[in-house]
């Protein structure tokens, strides 16, 4: 059975922790992200555990490539996270090309990819959630503890 498409994302407490933190003590010129781990329950996506960039994270004020041998888990990995700490949050041209690289690897069999964006919005971060499926991308809610939206 083909699983529903994607209509929101809900983060739990300790996934949006965990990306908080992170963004509390990330350098804020540069993105920073981690992968997401969850799974796809009837229309929605729900992220249990956001991982760290990892310590051989690539990190530049316009790119994040996350350190692969940090992000391995036995979870189901559903997607990334990320931050755009000088645009806002939306997917790049090269965030766009990334998703529809993932979706279109056999060995990943992705059917949907979750992309959670981060951009500044003082004295905050405004997070956006996008959903990757058939080669089109498309903003989806997103759902998480009332502090951490």
């Amino acid at each position: 059975m083909t699983p529903r498409p994607v209509t929101a994302v809900h983060l739990t407490e300790e996934a949006a922790r965990v990306i908080t933190d992170e963004l509390r003590t990330a350098d804020n010129s540069r993105e920073t992200g981690g992968i997401l781990l969850g799974h796809h329950v009837h229309d929605a996506m729900i992220v249990r555990h956001a991982g760290t960039p990892g310590p051989d994270a690539v990190q530049t004020p316009t790119y994040f490539l996350r350190d692969l041998a940090h992000a391995q888990d036995h979870s189901v990995w559903i997607g990334e996270w990320h931050t755009h700490p000088t645009s806002r949050p939306i997917p790049s041209t090269r965030d766009a090309t990334t998703y529809r690289q993932l979706l279109n690897d056999p060995e990943l069999a992705f059917h949907s990819f979750i992309a959670v964006i981060l951009g500044p919005r003082a004295p905050h971060w405004d997070m956006t959630a996008w959903t990757c499926h058939n080669n089109t991308i498309a903003q989806v809610a997103v759902h998480g503890p009332p502090q951490h939206r």
